[in-house]
């Protein structure tokens, strides 16, 4: 392996992959950021890259089919599952929690890669282009719970539950878990409008600190 980690980032949430790509450049990676599954698995088949980070759920396929078609084609080098869910580890080398904690990259890079870690600061644009684009999802959260779009809503609350956090807002990273553990189990709409009148108070707050 050279002193650069070769690394494939896919995640579809525009913002949560900036940034996780950012900690990664952060620890001396060399970045190949992708959408989908079918770009991963595309990109791991050169075998130009050390380690694949791979969100669970994403569009075209997901990170367990893409995980799962590499393994049958032999792919044996790490690939790491990111999810704000709890998942079994099956087939990944591994699990990162969403959000993805320092200390956990930091033990990721130490174990792939020779160079020493460096401490992540967010970039205050990637931070303002986050806070700005929360009144645009606060709108698709009310419609989606207007119109009884329950697959849509649980899927806007998962992706909120990683971005909020990697931001630094663990309150709203949690409501938004919780809103998305109501839906899961399908709770009474009086439930799950409690945990998204509690989410947006907790946007409010974020886009007025």
């Amino acid at each position: 392996m050279t002193d650069t980690i070769r690394l494939i980032l896919a995640e579809d949430d525009d913002f949560l992959r900036q940034l996780l790509q950012m900690q990664c450049e952060a620890h001396g990676a060399e970045v190949a950021a992708v959408t989908n599954g079918e770009e991963a698995v595309s990109l791991a088949l050169s075998y130009e890259y050390d380690v694949l980070l791979m969100d669970i759920q994403m569009p075209v396929c997901d990170g367990i089919q893409a995980m799962t078609l590499l393994r049958q084609l032999g792919y044996d080098r790490p690939i790491y599952a990111m999810s704000a869910d709890n998942i079994t580890a099956d087939g990944f080398t591994g699990v990162l929690q969403k959000p993805l904690q320092e200390a956990d990259l930091q033990q990721l890079f130490q174990q792939h890669s020779p160079k020493p870690s460096v401490a992540l600061v967010i970039a205050p644009e990637l931070m303002q282009q986050f806070l700005q684009s929360l009144p645009q999802l606060q709108q698709q959260l009310d419609h989606c719970c207007q119109q009884q779009n329950w697959p849509e809503l649980q899927r806007l609350s998962h992706k909120l539950a990683g971005s909020a956090g990697s931001f630094g807002y663990p309150a709203a990273s949690e409501r938004a878990k919780q809103l998305q553990l109501a839906l899961m189990q399908q709770a009474p709409s009086t439930v799950i409008e409690h945990h998204l009148t509690q989410l947006n108070k907790l946007l409010q707050e974020a886009m007025h600190d």
